[in-house]
């Protein structure tokens, strides 16, 4: 499956690798997020008041959303 507009995920996030972009889900399912790949803004759980989940992410620079389980279903599988 790919993203908008054609690009991979991996393109879409600036990214070289499918290495990477695990690397990059880890970090955010872990809770100790990797800066922004698009701006190298600091991450931060999109739903602050509602119960916290470690699925969901933005970047307080850019404004960019990252929905990990979308994330991991357009990652390709090599």
């Amino acid at each position: 499956m790919k993203s908008k507009n054609n690009r991979s995920i991996i393109q879409e996030l600036n990214m070289k690798s499918r290495d990477d972009v695990v690397k990059f889900l880890k970090s955010l399912w872990n809770e100790t997020p990797m800066p922004c790949p698009l701006c190298n803004g600091e991450l931060v759980f999109l739903h602050k008041k509602a119960k916290k989940s470690n699925g969901d992410w933005k970047c307080e620079e850019c404004g960019h959303i990252y929905r990990t389980i979308n994330i991991l279903m357009e990652l390709p599988e090599t």
